[in-house]
């Protein structure tokens, strides 16, 4: 029983409510505001104001908003506009992280290279025939020169 009560005093109080509002210019020029009407004796301008308490629903605010054909033609254009901007963006973006992950595979390529360079005695790189040769003193140090760019450009 309680509940029942509890449920009809909820309904009543969720209904919407509507008041009758008055906005006039008095003698002195100001506008007044009021619920009650204004007093005859000194009107210059009457005007009735209907105020909605509730809130108006989303799809009839939309649907208001709507009715220009050329305001939903803006808006479809902009939301175009931004569409296209934000693919953009996203675009940019993985093709940045890309990047990054290439980089990121040529700095640890690079920092291995090195140290096979640094730590091996006895050097042997490819001589382009398809053989091998022996890396001397200077070829060595060129290779570590190389390597070492390659660190700064893709380490960073």
């Amino acid at each position: 029983m309680h509940y029942l009560v509890f449920i009809v005093w909820l309904f009543f109080f969720s209904m919407p409510v509507s008041s009758q509002l008055y906005k006039w210019v008095d003698e002195n020029g100001k506008t007044q505001y009021s619920d009650q009407p204004p007093p005859s004796d000194n009107i210059q301008n009457e005007q009735k104001l209907k105020i909605h308490v509730s809130p108006t629903s989303v799809s009839t605010a939309s649907a208001a908003d709507n009715t220009d054909p050329g305001n939903a033609d803006a808006l479809t254009e902009q939301r175009l506009e931004y569409d296209k901007r934000r693919q953009e963006r996203l675009k940019k973006e993985v093709q940045r992280k890309t990047e990054a992950a290439e980089n990121q595979k040529k700095c640890v390529d690079a920092q291995s290279r090195l140290r096979v360079f640094l730590e091996s005695p006895r050097l042997r790189i490819p001589d382009g025939k398809g053989g091998i040769a022996y890396a001397d003193d200077n070829l060595r140090q060129q290779k570590i020169d190389e390597t070492n760019e390659a660190i700064k450009t893709f380490c960073k």
